[in-house]
């Protein structure tokens, strides 16, 4: 396992605005606004906020690893981290081959770190109950770049960030005792994250 620890984001990684981070108080009508919005964006959006979603995610869970002291919930946030970080790799080649710009990945690191201090203080099971409105917001674009999938690379890349979002949901659910089972299983049996997971450790 690598640990807590984000990767640094590649020089001139810029040009299009990160992702616009939720909030644990987000209204469930602004999530729906959202949701109905996806249909107006093109692929290339989608795939830039598909990254920096992850690039977000990958900063918030390695900077609460950083200041988690118990060794369980830690080592979580290490597989989280890690998560977030093998599937934001994943769109690298896509985004090359469209030649679009990665967006700007270091304010997106910074805002995830910003969250991080935001929600440090929360009881665990509420900051695990805030995941909802994102995740339902990053799984309906994430089916919608199946959809919009130009050939089975693409497709493959975006069902396995749909897989992602998928396994993530499991966690909660799981942590939260809603669903028996281990709350990281789901996310450990994804190829991409134990192939990661190999090679880090």
């Amino acid at each position: 396992m690598s640990g807590c620890t984000e990767s640094s984001p590649p020089a001139g990684d810029r040009g299009h605005p990160k992702v616009t981070p939720y909030t644990a108080d987000m209204e469930d009508d602004q999530a729906s606004t959202v949701t109905e919005d996806i249909a107006a964006l093109s692929a290339d959006q989608l795939w830039v906020d598909a990254y920096q979603g992850e690039v977000l995610g990958e900063a918030l869970f390695g900077a609460l690893c950083e200041r988690q002291a118990d060794p369980v919930r830690r080592h979580q946030l290490e597989v989280l981290t890690l998560l977030e970080r093998s599937t934001k790799e994943l769109a690298e080649p896509v985004l090359e081959g469209r030649a679009v710009a990665r967006g700007d990945s270091a304010a997106s690191a910074a805002t995830g770190r910003e969250l991080a201090e935001g929600v440090a203080g929360l009881p665990w099971e509420e900051f695990l109950g805030a995941f909802a409105p994102v995740t339902a917001q990053f799984l309906a674009k994430y089916r919608r770049l199946v959809d919009l999938a130009t050939d089975d690379n693409e497709r493959q890349v975006a069902e396995t960030y749909v897989a992602h979002e998928l396994a993530l949901m499991a966690f909660v659910t799981r942590s939260l005792a809603d669903e028996p089972g281990d709350p990281l299983q789901p996310i450990l049996a994804l190829p991409h994250v134990a192939l990661a997971q190999a090679t880090s450790t």
